[in-house]
C-alpha cells in the first residue's frame, strides 16, 4: 500500500548563516510534530530529483517558521532548496479535535453543493493562501476554475464524511 504524503509547505529564502530556510506553511501542525522526522523534498524542476530529508529543527520567527534540515549548513546549500516543497506522511498528522477545523489536504476533492442541497459540478482542487483569507479553487468540467473566498458569507457546512461543501450563492461566483 502506498503511503499518502501531504504538503507541509514550500521552502523560502535562506535565513541566517547556518543553513536555515524560511518555510511558507501549508499545514500549521509543525509545533506538534516530534523531531527529528523524515520528510520528502520535491522541486518542480525535473533536474532536481525527489529525495528524503530529515527535518531537525523548527523555530517560530516573526509569526512565521524557519527550519533546519539535515546536511544543510550554509546559506549557499540552503539557496539550492528554495522553491522546494516538504511533504509529510499523512499518518503523522495529529488528530484535530476542534470542530470546524480541517487540514487543507482533507478538503481537496470535496464536491460543492448549493444552499438547496443540489450538487454543483464543482470539485475543490486547491486552497490558495491570501493575506485576507484563503481562496477555494473549484474545477468544473470543460470550464474555467471558480474561485470562492473561504469566508462564512460564501461557505457553509463542510461535511468530510459526505465529502461535500456547501456554497452560499454560488451563482455569484459562477458569473465572475
Amino acid at each position: 500500500m502506498t503511503e499518502e504524503w501531504i504538503s507541509l509547505g514550500q521552502l523560502g529564502k535562506p535565513f541566517g548563516l547556518k543553513g536555515f530556510l524560511r518555510l511558507n506553511v501549508r499545514e500549521t501542525v509543525l509545533s506538534e510534530i516530534a523531531l527529528p522526522i523524515d520528510l520528502r523534498l520535491k522541486k518542480p524542476d525535473p533536474q532536481f530529483p525527489e529525495k528524503k530529508i530529515q527535518l531537525l529543527e523548527i523555530q517560530k520567527h516573526s509569526g512565521k517558521f524557519i527550519v533546519r534540515l539535515d546536511g544543510i549548513t550554509t546559506p549557499e546549500e540552503a539557496e539550492r532548496l528554495v522553491g522546494a516543497t516538504l511533504f509529510l506522511p499523512k499518518r503523522m498528522l495529529p488528530n484535530i479535535s476542534v470542530p470546524d477545523e480541517f487540514y487543507v489536504s482533507d478538503l481537496i476533492g470535496l464536491r460543492a453543493r448549493n444552499e438547496s442541497g443540489q450538487p454543483l459540478d464543482w470539485i475543490l482542487k486547491d486552497v490558495q493562501e491570501n493575506p485576507a483569507h484563503e481562496i477555494l479553487v473549484f474545477s468544473r468540467p470543460n470550464q474555467e476554475d471558480v474561485l470562492v473566498p473561504f469566508v462564512g458569507a460564501f461557505v457553509g457546512t463542510i461535511d468530510l464524511k459526505q465529502k461535500t461543501i456547501l456554497l452560499i450563492q454560488p451563482e455569484v461566483w459562477d458569473e465572475i
